[in-house]
């Protein structure tokens, strides 16, 4: 363990060296040297010592981060782990795009867990677990477990956004603006399949997968809308009058053995509802999962509801389901947006 850290301090030093020796370049200019990541997204690279990764400590790990990923049809793990011993940590498992380096010794000076980001590659995280004891090292993941999904979730929704706005379709975004005051950013491919002044529906299909979008807004009249209850009913009536299925009498549901679960959450200043569930259709045979997030305007005259869901039934949801919420998570209002492009 001490020559692995003595290794990877050594390549700190050296690469920060080469990357002063270019130059005057402030800080923020050090991340266009660095090669991109690799990995598919949703892979976790675990550096720990393979007693460790075998004992309690990777049963904490795995239990944590491999997970059942919820209101998904099929279980599906929160990420994919895979593990490389400190020793093996190396070349090209130093540029995956979510690490987690598990550095258990007796000579530890501090102990705790540190998050960094773009270490040897980019977009990447890296988040460190440092303790003198294995027990330790599993008491900090099981207190900060939350902090530790929270850091790649995040990480992974905005390489995602990054890339929705790269390759958005502007005239999706503006007639969306146009009607709410603001707008999710969308990638090129997904179209507009429906547009009326209180809802729009914005897909992306292939023969086996459909990722929508569907956006509903109509009057805040009270803050009790916002309840669960009240979202729910309304949310079930919006889908019965605007999202018809297949065949006659069939309309988008909610499934009617799980309940959906609601939060509140705050991003980037906005604070609002999370919705999260499983839907179905009336009278037919196909569902998924969704996601909402369900807001008042600023003037306080319309609610938005930013639904995604995944229709995929030949494969798993996980996936999917990523891509479209990170959609509805770029959302911003219309002086907002200007000021990002």
């Amino acid at each position: 363990m001490k020559k692995h850290i003595l290794r990877l301090a050594l390549l700190t030093v050296a690469l920060t060296a080469i990357l002063t020796s270019c130059g005057n370049k402030t800080p923020k200019d050090r991340t266009q040297y660095l090669p991109n990541i690799t990995g598919n997204a949703g892979e976790v690279l675990i550096t720990i010592n393979k007693n460790y990764w075998e004992g309690e400590l990777g049963s904490t790990l795995r239990e944590i981060l491999a997970g059942e990923y919820p209101y998904l049809p099929q279980r599906e793990p929160v990420f994919k782990l895979f593990n490389a011993t400190p020793g093996g940590f190396t070349g090209s498992l130093m540029l995956h795009r979510n690490i987690i380096i598990v550095n258990v010794s007796p000579e530890v000076d501090t102990t705790g867990i540190r998050i960094s980001r773009d270490a040897w590659a980019k977009p990447q995280v890296v988040v460190t677990v440092s303790s003198t004891t294995p027990e330790e090292a599993t008491e900090l993941i099981r207190t900060n477990s939350e902090m530790i999904i929270n850091a790649i979730e995040q990480t992974e929704r905005d390489r995602l956004i990054a890339n929705s706005i790269k390759y958005e379709d502007r005239d999706v975004r503006l007639a969306v603006t146009e009607n709410i005051g603001g707008s999710p950013y969308f990638p090129k491919g997904f179209t507009m399949k429906k547009d009326t002044p209180d809802f729009m529906w914005i897909s992306q299909e292939t023969t086996y997968v459909n990722q929508g979008i569907l956006i509903f807004k109509y009057p805040y009249t009270d803050p009790s809308q916002l309840s669960a209850d009240s979202l729910k009913a309304k949310l079930g009536d919006l889908w019965k009058v605007n999202v018809p299925g297949m065949r006659d009498n069939s309309y988008m549901t909610f499934n009617k053995v799980i309940d959906p679960g609601f939060r509140n959450i705050t991003y980037k200043g906005m604070t609002m509802v999370e919705m999260r569930g499983l839907w179905e259709v009336e009278n037919d045979y196909m569902g998924g999962p969704f996601v909402c997030h369900i807001f008042p305007d600023p003037e306080r005259k319309n609610i938005i509801i930013l639904n995604a869901f995944v229709y995929a039934p030949k494969y798993d949801k996980r996936k999917y389901l990523r891509q479209v919420e990170s959609i509805i998570y770029s959302f911003n209002w219309k002086e907002n947006l200007e000021v990002e492009k």
